[in-house]
């Protein structure tokens, strides 16, 4: 089964990915968790306040799909039942969209009830809300076979070139620094 974690890196870059689960390259404990943790206490207040929260910290699963995770809430804000994550971060990075898609398919089938929006927090705090489009859900559930690929050895991905490779722990990998 899948973590909403490895499809995560997939989503970030597919070459990470590789490096991770193919070629077994694991990366060093950072600072970050440690920090998002951080953030999460920090911000839990604020969300409290905005939304309303149905749990906290809702393990989700989904045998069709072949995925489980962990999504920080699931809450109500005016839209329905929606995923919320808190990030840290100054501003919104791309493949958190497709994070929360993820988590928008996996609290649909928990709860059986239709997700249109996600929102994401940040600090500041800020509260993002996220459409939850057709396109999304497909790239998502494609990127999901891919992994399933990747992992079966059918290919291997090519790196995604983005102003985040600077800060990326497998760069030297893909770059040879």
């Amino acid at each position: 089964m899948l973590s909403v974690r490895d499809l995560e890196e997939y989503f970030f870059c597919p070459k990470m990915f590789y490096y991770i689960h193919v070629v077994g390259i694991q990366r060093e404990p950072g600072m970050w968790s440690e920090i998002g943790r951080q953030i999460q206490a920090e911000l839990s207040s604020f969300v409290e306040e905005k939304c309303r929260v149905f749990d906290r910290e809702v393990y989700v699963e989904s045998e069709s799909l072949g995925v489980r995770g962990r999504v920080d809430y699931v809450v109500d804000c005016n839209a329905g039942i929606a995923p919320l994550e808190i990030k840290y971060s100054r501003r919104v990075k791309p493949w958190w969209t497709y994070t929360l898609t993820l988590y928008a398919l996996l609290v649909e089938e928990k709860y059986g009830k239709p997700v249109k929006h996600a929102y994401l927090v940040l600090p500041g705090p800020r509260i993002y809300d996220i459409l939850i489009t057709d396109q999304h859900r497909s790239y998502v559930l494609e990127a999901i076979e891919k992994c399933r690929k990747i992992l079966g050895g059918e290919y291997v991905p090519r790196a995604y070139r983005s102003h985040s490779c600077i800060n990326c722990d497998y760069r030297k990998y893909c770059t040879g620094e």
